[in-house]
């Protein structure tokens, strides 16, 4: 028994036993509602309307009982619908954010001004960590949301949304050689000590994919998973640093030079994923329309019931996408 049958089968009632005037009604196909008319009435094994030949004259005594409680189901189910609704709005509560140092610094901040003008009773709850560490938090449903970079497979429990792409930078004082260069390639960087974010799997980073590709061997002499770490040292001069470019200010660091990796390692990409076990509120919605404000609210659905893509696949598309539109602007603004 499915709901839409019942619907169909209230549909027919209050419009004076014509299927065609029922088909009209709620927009679908008369043989639709004739097939389903036919499949319920064959599993109840039970006749809910009287007919004189294919024309509905009235409705059985069974059936007058069976309407009145399909009437009472679909009141139930528009009663969830708005019990949904309701929880939705809930604007009041702690909305908890678990993202890396880079995002909660350089990234959110724009993002939470403007929710806050629109939410100032809700409790913002941010927790910083690696990648790892805040994944782990929303695997076990500590965290509502995740906020960070990578190509991490979350699994099939987590909802993953590609958000937007960034490049690095390259960091090195004012008076390095690398500053003499017209143009800088990843062979001349890795010639110098590096320090940079830290990664618990090498395999998983485009930094050591991109080195291995060009047979590179890259020496990392610092790792820390704090941009304004990585620059202090790269000050002190223990090696050139590479951070994510947002981190750059060049106010703040205008003693230092700051080079695009556009050319030598791939874009990284920023995602947002929560457990799909977690009632999206409408404050939620609001939130990720403000962060990735090129996400729908018919792409928002797809996201939750994407449950035989992947991740990866997710983010690969995603990837492919942003690629294929940056060529196209390179190529309008060169022709």
């Amino acid at each position: 028994m499915k709901l839409q049958q019942l619907k169909y089968l209230i549909a027919i009632a209050d419009n004076n036993l014509s299927i065609t005037n029922a088909a009209q009604k709620i927009f679908t196909s008369q043989p639709g509602i004739s097939k389903q008319l036919r499949l319920l009435e064959d599993e109840l094994q039970t006749k809910i309307f009287e007919r004189n030949g294919k024309q509905l004259v009235g409705i059985t005594q069974v059936g007058n009982e069976i309407l009145g409680r399909a009437r009472k189901v679909m009141q139930e189910i528009n009663n969830i619908k708005r019990l949904s609704s309701e929880l939705s709005q809930d604007d009041s509560g702690c909305f908890s954010i678990g993202t890396t140092q880079t995002q909660a610094q350089y990234v959110l901040p724009r993002t939470f001004a403007a929710f806050h003008k629109e939410y100032p009773n809700l409790k913002i709850d941010l927790q910083q960590g690696t990648t790892e560490q805040v994944i782990e938090q929303l695997r076990k449903q500590e965290i509502d949301f995740v906020i960070a970079s990578g190509a991490a497979e979350l699994g099939p429990d987590i909802v993953q949304i590609p958000c937007y792409q960034w490049d690095r930078s390259i960091l090195f004082p004012q008076d390095h050689e690398l500053g003499d260069l017209r143009k800088i390639t990843l062979e001349d960087v890795v010639k110098y000590p590096l320090v940079t974010y830290n990664f618990s799997d090498k395999s998983s980073s485009s930094l050591m994919r991109a080195c291995k590709k060009e047979k590179l061997e890259p020496n990392i002499v610092f790792t820390a998973r704090d941009a304004d770490i990585i620059k202090t040292y790269v000050r002190k001069g223990f090696g050139v640093g590479i951070i994510a470019n947002m981190a750059y200010d060049p106010q703040a660091d205008k003693d230092l030079i700051s080079y695009s990796t556009s050319e030598m390692l791939p874009q990284c990409t920023t995602w947002l994923a929560f457990h799909k076990n977690l009632f999206l509120k409408q404050y939620m919605k609001d939130f990720i329309a403000l962060f990735a404000p090129h996400i729908s609210q018919q792409e928002l659905i797809r996201y939750l019931y994407s449950e035989h893509t992947s991740s990866k696949e997710l983010l690969n598309r995603f990837e492919t996408k942003a690629h294929n539109l940056a060529d196209l602007q390179s190529r309008l603004a060169t022709a």
